[in-house]
């Protein structure tokens, strides 16, 4: 599906065709061309739907590139907690190698 210039921001809409009915699938705003033919390769086989943004989404959208529209990513990376939890157990491995936390708990002869 070939859009024009003129015609973005517009919404994509995939549905799943069964019997008589069309069941909603995903929705997305898209900006350009390549955009467009990102979202049709991944819902391809079922039956794509454009509408045009009403007034108050054409403003939301307006003057933002599409990284600035999508939803805000986690930040990969190790947790604190997680570090710390590490730590602690390779202390205790190691209190366990040496003998230290046994001559502590007084087990060790």
């Amino acid at each position: 599906m070939e859009l024009t210039r003129d015609e973005f921001p517009v919404a994509l809409q995939a549905f799943e065709v069964r019997s008589d009915r069309e069941d909603f699938i995903a929705e997305q705003v898209v900006n350009s061309q390549a955009e467009a033919d990102n979202f049709m390769s991944l819902y391809a086989g079922r039956l794509i739907k454009t509408r045009d943004l009403r007034p108050v989404e054409t403003k939301r959208f307006e003057g933002r590139r599409a990284s600035a529209i999508a939803a805000p990513r986690r930040r990969a990376g190790i947790s604190p907690w997680l570090i710390f939890l590490l730590i602690l157990i390779v202390l205790v491995i190691i209190g366990f190698a040496t003998g230290w936390i046994q001559t502590m708990i007084g087990e060790a002869k």
